[in-house]
């Protein structure tokens, strides 16, 4: 296993559903969320809502209809994070995150079985598998290293979260990874940059607006947001606004 440097400039992400940074390599030290920091986001007001509206997802499109792509996808989402560190959203290894050697293996790996999946089924919808099994399969893409694939498949998904097909929580990780390699501001405010210790935020579009955005990807409000950066990597989040140029 490799373990985490402290100085090497490092793009972070998280989710509510989507663990551990979106690529390998030197990282500053993490440290996942414990059960006593889940329980205090889960009973603020927006954290109720959020689940209200999962709920409501879950129950529009239904547990999924393809059992056996449903387990094949979460065996995969399983691999992806067992790579990264996570079991059961837990850590492996006393609370910090341990990238494993060959991630770049596991992930192309994953990718590839994706791709064979999405060609023959379509992008895993939360009808077709189930809301677990949809999320793992933007996991996967999330961390994907094709990043041409990635950027061809982000109009059919904003359109399946606009619909209410897929969550859309996930997909925001998605939009703001390519957004920043494009050196462009980005959506939804879930891309950080380590930087000196701490974590700055990359630039964002009408920032004015970034909460009403990210409410209606099921996300939390950023500040927020930034508490649950500061549990999961035990580091400050600072005031910076970083460019991606």
């Amino acid at each position: 296993m490799l373990k985490p440097a402290v100085l090497v400039p490092l793009v972070l992400s998280v989710s509510m559903f989507v663990w551990g940074p979106v690529a390998g390599g030197a990282q500053p030290p993490m440290v996942a969320r414990t059960a006593a920091s889940d329980s205090d986001w889960k009973s603020a007001p927006w954290a109720i809502d959020m689940q209200r509206r999962h709920a409501q997802l879950i129950e529009r499109n239904g547990p999924g209809t393809d059992a056996a792509l449903r387990a094949t996808l979460l065996a995969m989402g399983d691999k992806d994070q067992d790579a990264r560190g996570i079991v059961h959203g837990q850590p492996k290894n006393s609370g910090k995150l341990e990238m494993a050697r060959n991630l770049a293996e596991i992930d192309a790996g994953l990718t590839a079985r994706l791709k064979e999946i999405v060609a023959k089924e379509g992008w895993p919808t939360i009808a077709l598998v189930g809301i677990d099994a949809s999320n793992a399969a933007m996991t996967i893409l999330t961390h994907t290293r094709d990043h041409a694939w990635q950027l061809a498949l982000l109009p059919q998904l904003e359109e399946l979260a606009d619909t209410g097909k897929i969550d859309g929580s996930a997909l925001a990780l998605v939009v703001d990874k390519e957004l920043v390699s494009e050196s462009r501001l980005q959506r939804y405010g879930t891309q950080f940059k380590y930087v000196d210790g701490a974590m700055a935020m990359f630039g964002v579009e009408d920032a004015a607006g970034l909460d009403v955005r990210r409410a209606t990807l099921f996300l939390p409000p950023m500040d927020a947001y930034k508490q649950l950066l500061m549990q999961m990597y035990h580091l400050p989040v600072s005031n910076t606004i970083v460019s991606s140029k």
